[in-house]
């Protein structure tokens, strides 16, 4: 095209951050271009094949190794749209360096992957511009604490995928929009999306010897080529509206719903770091996003834990050196970092297969807190068995994948209960009920915050495939059809959650110190066997109890909550500890015969007239002992 026909005007530009945005005089372009001979900036109307206007960054534009150009309207273009409109509307981007044409790293969308799995050949992929408006209205961080939160990992497109899910928009952000009613029912505060960046799902596959090339799905999203990560997935779209309208007003309905949003962004080993930080910015930014989850074994923790915006955000990682932080002389990061790795999750599966050894772990795993960072448990995530499976299997079965069940963790912690897979043995189903009954609790009553795998509380399988990275299909697709199973599931996980939400002495905003600190009878927490007050840490003990006493929270009024663990396969007794001022215990839940008196669900103690005649009979009738079935929990509060 020539100069006279272009529709635009090219100005220096000088704001950061890279990529589009627009600014006053218009929308700015600005890339990032080292070690080049010639580049240029190509604007391409949408649908054609040749560019429109191609602009040659000369030195002009060019602040150190980066180039920035804004973009306007000329003067005599008779069109009363704005630039941003004509630019988002119209047109699509790329640039081009040494005859090379590339998709800019920061484009905010891609074109040509609207079609879940399908790339067609007569379609370019090429930077999509998206500087369109979008309403906020008064949205802003929910900034609910750690230990206030309950966290939900799942998957856009597989939480909605199947007909069963009975929604409009099957597999989009549209989709899962629809669903934040039944996550409210269900008690959830935090959902933590897997990649929803636009990764390049067609996964291209290394043949065997004597096999023929082919291709299969990378469903999650994880460490694949092609990858743009400021871009929302167009094929997560269904409206005409485009990804990056829909997904902001997915987490918009989300935040009005009380319902914080965390992304799971994984960086490919050698992504550049200011690309990262500006990516984790751009998505709190313009997005809204609450918190992400980084592995920080490609994203350096310190610049995370220091950044102006991102520092004061949630941030999930693998490990954090607070001493560094320390050293660095960072304020207080609480309600900011959170470790989150497998620890908790093998810890608590060999535990609850009763496994020797476990107890003295455990102790420390479900009371865990501090003053410096947060946790996150979680007994199931996307990698790995789901819970039906993890009572269900004693090795992975990963055939289905295509590479001869080589690939996936051998170490499952897992117990069938006696039969590998699926079963109609009355015994067997109810064995493995009550073993998901027993991961729940350990999970919902630990002090870190929870994070659910979607699906868990409706008894979802993958068949004993612990590796479902490939498997865009029912395998890893929630299953909403109700079952007896299901119902009752779904019903037990909604009690748990309500039940960590009512007893604050759950869920407490400081580390507990396991001594009377406060003078007022009992520690904070005390860790008993059998016996009480007689922890058993001995290498073959399945047994344990631990009390958390109700006077170190609201205001002393809280109620004391005592959970029992037998992960022995024999029936044990076990001693109930004397409350101080005659207080006594009430069984609130027992996980073997699936009871819970949701009577019991509310917070505060009553207070009750002391006399002495009405101590010494409290006295006669206290509750000494109890006795708790083969694997399973009992949970006393007080009354």
């Amino acid at each position: 095209m020539t100069k006279e026909k272009c529709p635009f005007e090219y100005h220096m530009g000088s704001a950061l951050s890279f990529g589009v945005m627009q600014v006053p005089k218009g929308v700015q372009f600005a890339v990032y271009l080292p070690d080049h001979r010639k580049c240029s900036l190509k604007f391409y109307r949408k649908g054609q094949k040749t560019p429109e206007s191609v602009l040659e960054l000369t030195d002009k534009y060019k602040i150190g190794s980066a180039y920035f150009v804004t973009v306007s309207k000329k003067k005599n273009l008779k069109d009363n749209r704005s630039i941003a409109e004509i630019l988002s509307n119209d047109y699509e981007y790329m640039y081009e360096v040494d005859g090379k044409e590339f998709i800019d790293a920061y484009a905010d969308g891609v074109t040509g992957r609207n079609i879940w799995g399908k790339r067609s050949p007569e379609v370019t992929e090429r930077g999509s511009i998206e500087v369109h408006g979008f309403e906020w209205d008064d949205d802003a961080p929910l900034r609910i604490p750690y230990s206030e939160l309950i966290l939900y990992q799942l998957h856009v497109r597989g939480y909605t995928k199947h007909r069963s899910s009975k929604v409009k928009h099957k597999g989009t952000f549209e989709g899962l929009r629809e669903k934040i009613p039944y996550l409210q029912d269900l008690g959830i505060n935090g959902v933590l999306l897997l990649p929803v960046y636009e990764f390049n799902e067609i996964l291209s596959v290394e043949p065997y010897p004597g096999e023929e090339p082919s291709e299969k799905i990378n469903y999650w999203g994880y460490g694949t080529p092609e990858t743009y990560y400021f871009a929302p997935k167009a094929s997560y779209a269904a409206t005409k509206d485009g990804a990056s309208v829909e997904f902001k007003r997915m987490v918009k309905s989300f935040h009005d719903a009380g319902i914080e949003v965390l992304l799971d962004i994984y960086f490919s080993p050698g992504t550049n770091l200011f690309l990262m930080t500006d990516c984790l910015r751009k998505w709190v930014i313009n997005y809204h996003i609450d918190g992400f989850r980084v592995n920080l074994d490609v994203m350096p923790s310190l610049n995370l834990a220091s950044d102006p915006v991102l520092s004061g955000v949630k941030i999930l990682g693998n490990y954090w050196d607070m001493q560094a932080i320390h050293q660095a002389m960072l304020p207080n990061q609480k309600n900011a970092l959170a470790e989150y790795n497998e620890g908790f999750m093998n810890d608590a599966r060999k535990f609850l297969k009763s496994d020797e050894g476990m107890v003295e772990k455990m102790v420390r795993y479900f009371s865990r807190n501090s003053k410096e960072q947060s946790y996150i448990n979680y007994i199931t995530n996307v990698n790995g068995f789901t819970l039906m499976d993890l009572v269900s299997y004693d090795i992975k079965h990963n055939e289905a994948n295509g590479e001869k069940n080589q690939d996936g963790t051998e170490f499952n912690y897992s117990w069938n209960c006696g039969v590998e897979g699926k079963t109609r043995k009355k015994a067997i189903l109810d064995r493995r009920m009550s073993q998901m009954r027993n991961a729940l609790l350990m999970l919902l009553t630990s002090q870190g915050a929870p994070m659910l795998l979607a699906g868990d509380e409706l008894g979802n399988t993958q068949l004993g495939n612990n590796n479902a990275y490939c498997q865009d299909n029912s395998t890893t697709w929630v299953i909403w059809n109700e079952t007896t199973m299901s119902k009752m599931l779904h019903e037990y996980t909604k009690k748990l959650i309500r039940l960590r939400k009512c007893f604050k002495v759950l869920h407490q905003d400081e580390p507990l110190r396991m001594i009377d600190y406060l003078s007022c009878g009992l520690p904070d927490l005390s860790v008993h066997g059998t016996e009480a007050w007689k922890a058993d840490f001995s290498n073959y003990s399945r047994m344990l109890g631990m009390l958390y006493y109700g006077g170190y929270v609201n205001r002393g009024k809280g109620r004391s909550v005592y959970i029992l663990y037998n992960m022995y396969w024999e029936t044990k007794s076990f001693d109930l500890p004397d409350l101080p001022d005659g207080h006594t215990w009430k069984l609130i839940l027992d996980t073997y015969d699936n009871t819970f008196d949701e009577s019991q669900l509310y917070e505060e103690k009553k207070q009750k007239k002391k006399t002495a005649r009405r101590k010494k009979a409290i006295q006669k009738k206290l509750i000494r002992k109890t006795v708790v079935a083969p694997r399973s929990m009992v949970i006393f509060v007080e009354d």
